[in-house]
């Protein structure tokens, strides 16, 4: 009976301290969750896009070069004219996002603008994208003359690339 007893108290219970690891789990998630859902275009807010009666949602934005395009300011609300000053300096055209920071470009800097497309054409092609997939994305503002666009399109085909997508927002 004494041996009995004896093993009775050497035997101790093992517990584990889950709320630890519980933690570490949610963090996990949340990790996950927030990298998922990143905004995968460059989205300037100062770009009011259109409307349109029939769209399709862009499923991947990889092999995208985006170029916004600006209206002059006085036709811009308020808001978005204080917002469009504090980020670009007068007169700037289009804007293009290399992911580390963003570039604004006057009408008089077409070769530049063509320069950092073909930049990103390179780059995605040294990333093995499938060339069906480069394309140029315009994210042109509402009242934004046309030319704009044109002319950014023009600078997409004279960096090689032929593939066009508009941005616009369904009709509500």
């Amino acid at each position: 009976m004494a041996k009995k007893n004896a093993r009775a108290e050497d035997e101790t219970k093992a517990e584990l301290n889950m709320s630890s690891m519980m933690d570490a789990c949610f963090l996990l998630i949340i990790f996950f969750v927030v990298n998922a859902s990143q905004i995968t275009v460059a989205k300037d807010p100062c770009v009011k896009m259109p409307n349109a009666v029939t769209c399709s949602e862009m499923k991947e934005a990889k092999g995208c070069v985006v170029v916004n395009v600006f209206p002059d300011v006085e036709k811009m609300d308020e808001r978005t004219a204080k917002k469009f000053g504090e980020n670009y300096v007068p007169g700037t055209a289009w804007s293009v996002s290399d992911g580390a920071k963003t570039i604004g470009y006057q009408p008089e800097q077409t070769q530049d603008l063509t320069d950092f497309i073909t930049k990103q054409v390179e780059m995605w092609k040294a990333k093995n994208t499938d060339p069906a997939m480069l394309r140029l994305y315009i994210r042109g503002d509402k009242d934004a003359p046309w030319e704009r666009s044109a002319t950014a399109i023009r600078c997409g085909a004279a960096a090689g690339l032929s593939n066009v997508v508009f941005g616009t927002l369904p009709a509500k």
